[in-house]
């Protein structure tokens, strides 16, 4: 995924915490969360998973997930 997308959906919430983990051979994080393919993007708010995107194609689709995490609040 073209990280683009997702600086630019980022950047209208400035007050969510964006942590990037690189996952791999050996990595028991991503099974974890039972991430199968990537880039995929797991959304949380306090603690609890709101929105999950699998190869998100455009920003539209991350927008929507950071929707539902300001809406969970």
């Amino acid at each position: 995924m073209n990280e683009a997308p997702l600086a630019s959906a980022l950047a209208d919430h400035p007050h969510l915490c964006h942590i990037k983990i690189a996952d791999g051979s050996g990595r028991p994080l991503g099974r974890s969360f039972k991430v199968k393919l990537w880039p995929t993007l797991v959304f949380l708010s306090n603690g609890r998973e709101v929105a999950r995107l699998v190869r998100p194609r455009d920003a539209t689709e991350i927008h929507r997930a950071l929707a539902q995490i300001d809406s969970s609040k």
